[in-house]
């Protein structure tokens, strides 16, 4: 570097310090030149820090200086300084008062910011005694160092990274300077990173052009005197995690949460708290944490149950609590029972937290405590809360129609005058519409993209492995006699013969091949071949999902058989089951009280195992930050989709080697790709997708049902209207009647009523919103009354199960490895799960006539992911197609007829396809990308051949590899600096443009300079 450019970076950091300084001027923080100090290596102001005692605690010299000689005397590494100043900031200082053989609570910041001072300094001088340094902006209050800036010219050449690394540095050498540290911050004006003293630097909390997502400005949001001091109190916190301390700081999203539901809490008259999404891996559980404390410091007396929805305590999110135990200044305990829970509650009067697990609120029973000051945290709300208003089933335990309500509407019954708050890692999906009525609305999102944007989780890349299976024809010929032979004993005519021969396929469909040995056999080499090419990854940890516990099993065993120097490092994680015949499989499992002491050791960094085989287990609420990669065999959906593939999403640096997990990966050797795209659409973005699954208007439903509900009524169930009039018993006996009754019609009437009774079904889901609770009971019955037709149907019949049977036998004959060869084949669909392009194209060939609104939003959908392809190769056909999309849709909305609307979209598609099948000019598709949009200009397209124009892209990409990228988008003076170069070189090399053409070079370099956005990578000066 040379004089010049290192004076003018000097005066470019120079100004903006002096921005930030103004900035926390204007928020209260006085500037000041010095601080009061014997030399450099002191680093607090103490004589500030006296006099400040003195006032905020109402004390004399001689506690005070009591108080500041213990501070002195703390002498250790940062890390071990910052904990024990900590808790001085946060508890306060004990001191023993002489005159009144007292101990007295020395607070060191007042609650009461008027108290406080607050303080500025611009290059500070501090020294080890041997090494000057010189921090950019230090923040102090009543004399204590709690922020330490350090400030990077935008176009400087050290990066943030290289920040952190003079402020780590600083930590070393001064630690004092960082022990009663509050925050890290840094910055280059663009990018600005804030973390505790101990985060790393892939675990600060990155904000971009000083603007959160919801568009306050960082400096205030930070630093504003009653924000700030909530950062000690409330979103700061040290945790005891494995014998060691551990320090969190809440994230933009986790103080948005925690404000917007304390906020939601406070509105009288409503005690629904709302919903947090925040995406699995973003901190869920530490952000349950924060909005505890903050509950209690903000609602006196408030007590806090902890509600976990799984059979047994979530216990990671118990230990989360149990660790934050000084910072909460309360024990989380474990409640036994309801009756437990309520005794707890009657004794302890304020400021309990208690941990339950929604099972425990499985049925009707009295008030548990009618107290107001309760708040409920429901961790992954979901289905299992839903149905406030119930669901009619038949009890044939009890002979009864009884109406089973959710865990929620229990959890109200015993707590009807408690603030209910729901968390999930997951969106709520059409099904779960009932939660709102439940929690109420979402008072936080954090979606999936969100958090990969934010480094908060690690983006999740997605591998396809097909599993070949060469069938031995001869048994499939086998089975294809077989049920010939039991069709023919059917009556085709009879609906519920269809009903049967679906259970037939049904029942042998997926399960046998999934437990088979040779196709286990085959997968478990498979992986083992695969995890040995990734040994280089991190430390090589895996989790297989299997289908079953058997299949659980065999892979189990399989693997080790393959390699028996993974014996112990292999872990079989399944539920224990008194149906277990074989011993090996007993010794196999971890027994069910060594499971959490196996979890912390695979959650270990340097764990003895590297491999655990689940099948429900671990694949929610249990984190292990350096899993690599998640082998599915097993079809999961929705929710528990999305919960199991976060397993891989967290985020991970080695201590040692300092190595950093750059993504998790899914591999799939069941084909679940179309459920994990449908998925996506859902939980990525954060947005709600709002798709018309049905034109019919929900009244002409509404009459469709009361229709059908008077010909069944008529023709086949007498008295159905008194229905809700009777009693458990006797609805129990009226639906069983009713049955005989249907059962002993001709085969014509029978179909008929079945029939009648799907419509009514359909009719009642579409009509839910608009219909009362008589009409919904009725329907209910209608609906049971079909079901225990079929049911009675299939199970009756001895010739079906016996077909089930023989099929099953030719179906493990059909696999047998002696008679077919069992291989994986490796089929990259896609590097990164949000690629769904075609896998969305044909699911929307799937629905068009079934479905034609959702069908078209998945065909917008693959419009859009191929387009977003295009972009870095063919910018100008890109941006055409997009205005055509564009169009298409607003013709749906103009309510245009929508297999028009189809039509256009299908050739649309077809043609995005084809111009991204073309070969292209250039390899390098920041070349492709240029060529592009060098040939769309009419003047040189005219004038000029192709090869001209291939040098020309060539040209012009050196020219900007030249200028450096790195704060292209953000700094104007960059832009200007390369909008200029590629004038001059279209105009000396290529007299463009010519003369009578007049300015127009700079339409083609706008257009050339906003390709540069495309991959900021494609320009990296060392390319």
């Amino acid at each position: 570097m040379n004089v010049v450019e290192k004076d003018l970076r000097f005066l470019k950091e120079f100004r903006f310090e002096e921005e930030i300084v103004e900035k926390l001027n204007a928020l209260g923080w006085k500037q000041i030149t010095s601080i009061k100090r014997n030399n450099t290596q002191e680093v607090i102001d103490f004589s500030l820090l006296q006099e400040q005692i003195k006032e905020i605690n109402h004390v004399d010299d001689e506690i005070a200086v009591v108080a500041i000689n213990k501070i002195k005397r703390i002498n250790d590494t940062y890390i071990s300084m910052n904990k024990e100043c900590w808790d001085f900031l946060v508890e306060g200082i004990k001191v023993y008062d002489q005159k009144t053989e007292l101990y007295k609570t020395i607070k060191l910041i007042s609650q009461n910011n008027s108290q406080n001072v607050y303080q500025v300094i611009r290059q500070l001088e501090v020294s080890d005694g041997r090494t000057l340094r010189v921090p950019d902006v230090v923040l102090y209050i009543n004399g204590l160092p709690v922020v330490v800036f350090e400030l990077k010219a935008p176009l400087a050449t050290e990066n943030l990274e290289d920040a952190f690394n003079q402020n780590q540095s600083l930590k070393q050498q001064l630690p004092k300077l960082w022990a009663f540290n509050v925050m890290n911050f840094l910055s280059n004006r663009i990018v600005s990173l804030y973390g505790s003293s101990l985060a790393g630097f892939k675990r600060m909390h990155t904000i971009n052009n000083f603007k959160t997502k919801d568009g306050i400005d960082i400096l205030e949001y930070l630093f504003d005197k009653d924000n700030f001091y909530k950062f000690i109190t409330t979103f700061s916190f040290y945790s005891l995690e494995n014998n060691a301390f551990v320090k969190y700081m809440a994230a933009p999203h986790q103080i948005e949460a925690v404000i917007k539901t304390i906020a939601k809490l406070k509105i009288a008259g409503d005690n629904r708290g709302g919903v947090v999404w925040h995406t699995q891996g973003s901190g869920k559980s530490v952000t349950m944490v924060m909005l505890a404390k903050a509950i209690i410091e903000e609602i006196n007396n408030a007590t806090i149950v902890v509600v976990t929805d799984r059979n047994t305590l979530d216990q990671q999110l118990h230990k989360r609590f149990l660790n934050a135990e000084d910072y909460l200044r309360n024990k989380a305990v474990t409640i036994e029972s309801r009756k437990d829970l309520k005794q707890k509650l009657k004794d302890k009067k304020h400021f309990g937290i208690y941990f339950s697990t929604v099972q425990k609120f499985t049925e009707e029973a009295s008030v548990l405590t009618d107290r107001g000051d309760l708040f409920i945290l429901v961790d992954e709300a979901h289905r299992t809360q839903n149905n406030i208003d119930g669901e009619k089933i038949l009890s044939k335990e009890n002979e009864e129609f009884i109406n089973k309500f959710g865990f929620a509407r229990y959890m109200r019954d015993a707590f009807p005058n408690a603030k209910i708050i729901g968390f999930t890692g997951t969106p709520l999906m059409k099904f779960d519409k009932e939660t709102t009525q439940v929690f109420g609305d979402y008072n936080h999102i954090y979606s999936m993209n969100d958090a990969v944007a934010d480094n908060a989780v690690v983006p999740i890349h997605y591998e396809m492995r097909k599993v070949n299976l060469d069938l031995n024809q001869d048994e499939l010929d086998e089975m294809d006699f077989i049920q010939n032979e039991y069709l023919k004993t059917l009556n085709l005519n009879d609906i519920t013969s269809q009903q049967k021969i679906d259970t037939l396929l049904k029942s042998v469909r997926l399960k046998q091949i999934l437990e088979d040995d040779d196709v286990i056999r085959a997968k478990a080499t498979d992986i083992l071949r695969h995890l040995a090419k990734r040994s280089a990854v991190l430390h090589g940890k895996a989790m297989i999902v299997a289908s079953t516990r058997l299949a659980a099993f065999k892979y189990y065993k399989t693997i080790i058989s393959l390699d028996p120097s993974l014996k112990d490092k292999v872990i079989l994680v399944i539920t224990e089951s008194n149906k277990d015949t074989l011993d090996e499989m007993w010794k196999a499992i971890v027994p069910k009280r060594d499971v959490n002491k196996v979890a912390e050791e695979f959650r270990k960094d340097n764990s003895k195992y590297q491999i655990a085989i689940v099948v429900d287990m671990w694949l929610t609420g249990y984190d292990v930050p350096d899993l690599d990669v998640l082998y599915l065999d097993k079809i999961i959906k929705w929710h528990n989709l999305m919960q199991a593939i976060a397993r891989v999403n967290r985020t991970y640096e080695d201590k040692i080697t300092k190595q950093i997990k750059e993504n998790g990966l899914i591999v799939d050797y069941i084909g679940i790709w179309k459920l994990l795209a449908d998925a996506l659409l859902h939980y990525a973005s954060g947005k709600e997708q709002t798709v018309d699954i049905s034109i019919e208007d929900v009244n002409k439903a509404k009459e469709k049902l009361l229709e059908a509900f008077a010909i069944i009524n008529d023709s086949y169930v007498k008295d159905l209207d008194k229905f809700i009039l009777l009693n458990p018993k006797e609805q129990y006996r009226f639906i069983i009647s009713a049955v005989d009754k249907i059962l002993a019609e001709v085969v014509d009437k029978k179909n008929e009523f079945i029939l009648l009774a799907r419509k009514t079904k359909r009719f009642f889901k579409m009509a839910y919103s608009v219909i009362n609770q008589t009409e919904a009971t009725t329907a209910k019955c209608i609906e049971v009354i079909n079901s225990f037709i079929s049911s009675t149907s299939i199970q009756t019949d001895e010739e079906l199960q016996n077909t089930i049977a023989l099929i099953k036998a030719a179906i493990a004959r059909a696999v047998d490895s002696k008679t077919s060869e069992v291989f994986v084949s490796a089929t990259k669909i896609s590097k990164n799960i949000n690629e769904v392009a075609k896998i969305l194209a044909l699911e929307a060939k799937e629905l068009e006539k079934s479905s034609p609104y959702v069908a078209i939003e998945f065909m917008k959908h693959s419009i859009k992911a191929n387009l977003k392809i295009l972009q870095n190769i063919r910018p100008v056909f890109a941006k055409k197609a997009s205005d055509k999309l564009r169009e298409i849709i607003n013709a749906l909305q103009r309510q245009e007829d929508i297999q028009q609307v189809m039509e256009l979209l299908k050739a649309l598609s077809k043609d995005i396809v084809n111009e991204k099948n073309k070969p292209l000019e250039f390899k390098d598709r920041q070349l492709q990308a240029f060529f592009e949009v060098l040939s769309n200009d009419d003047y040189l397209k005219n004038n000029q051949n192709s090869e001209v124009l291939r040098r020309l892209a060539e040209e012009l990409v050196d020219e900007i590899k030249k200028s450096g990228t790195e704060q292209y988008e953000n700094n104007p003076q960059v832009r200007s600096k390369i909008k200029t170069k590629l004038k001059i070189l279209l105009k000396t090399k290529y007299n463009y443009p010519p003369d009578h053409l007049g300015g127009v070079s700079g339409i083609l370099v706008d257009q050339l300079t906003r390709e540069i956005k495309i991959d900021k990578e494609f320009f990296r000066r060392d390319d």
